[in-house]
């Protein structure tokens, strides 16, 4: 699955689990990434973070690669 570019500057919303679900879908590792954003959503890391901020997150803890916008 590609990213949404529009999605980039827009914040990501830890309460919508549909947002959650969107991004781990990004990645091969749905599971792994599911985990860590509902780990940094508890602890608070990703809180007001843009969905750009996000993807850099998980390119830091795990390693994967940013998704390509479409």
């Amino acid at each position: 699955m590609e990213k949404d570019k529009a999605r980039d500057d827009k914040f990501f919303n830890c309460s919508e689990q549909h947002e959650v679900d969107y991004v781990a879908g990004l990645y091969k590792d749905h599971e792994g990434v599911r985990e860590l954003l509902k780990k940094r959503c508890a602890d608070g890391t990703i809180h007001y973070s843009t969905s750009l901020e996000v993807y850099k997150l998980v390119k830091k803890e795990l390693g994967y690669d940013i998704p390509v916008s479409k």
